[in-house]
């Protein structure tokens, strides 16, 4: 699985210098796909959109840390998924498209506001998978402040998303890496040699 974008769709000019132009970003990810390393293993491989993000969350988020106005948007974010849907088109690969799974878990139709935008009402299909207010210590450390990273990040309903999304590609594009077809390379621990032998 191939799963960047989140952080290069940041704002151009924003505080943590993560944005990434988005030609440089389609440049990047077939650079990936296609690099001798990668390609010498026959890998079977899986573009994974980026996620949209929340922006109500994100900004309280974000003036916890004093980072003043606005890093990301909905809109720009959506600009780096379709990226990525090119980019895998264009190549012939398998594409996860996370975004529109969430998108379309929040009720998004097109032609009118994103949720996650501020243009729309707060989404709470999006604050319930990018929103789970546990503090991290590591901005804490940054900032002085203990804040909670929201807005972008996954929670465990999330995680569980991106998991069985990943599996249903799986099984639909390669059936026989089901793990329920998978046979155990090495014997199974109750099985393996010497696991009944006493020891000397």
């Amino acid at each position: 699985m191939i799963f960047f974008g989140s952080n290069d769709a940041c704002l151009p000019g924003s505080d943590y210098g993560q944005h990434v132009p988005l030609d440089l970003y389609r440049q990047s990810l077939r650079g990936i796909v296609q690099h001798p390393s990668v390609t010498i293993q026959k890998p079977r491989l899986i573009l994974v959109t980026p996620p949209p993000i929340e922006e109500y969350t994100l900004e309280v988020a974000e003036a916890a840390k004093g980072i003043p106005g606005v890093r990301r948007t909905a809109e720009y974010t959506m600009q780096y998924a379709e990226a990525c849907k090119e980019v895998g088109q264009g190549l012939g690969l398998v594409v996860l498209d996370l975004w529109s799974i969430f998108m379309n878990a929040a009720g998004y139709e097109p032609g009118k506001p994103l949720p996650g935008s501020k243009k729309t009402e707060k989404s709470p299909v999006l604050n319930r998978l990018l929103s789970d207010g546990r503090v991290f210590p590591f901005i804490s450390m940054v900032s002085n402040t203990e804040t909670k990273w929201t807005g972008l990040h996954f929670t465990p309903e999330a995680y569980k998303v991106l998991f069985e999304s990943t599996m249903n590609v799986i099984r639909r594009e390669w059936p026989e890496q089901s793990p329920d077809k998978l046979q155990f390379v090495h014997p199974w621990w109750p099985f393996a040699p010497g696991r009944h032998q006493e020891s000397a």
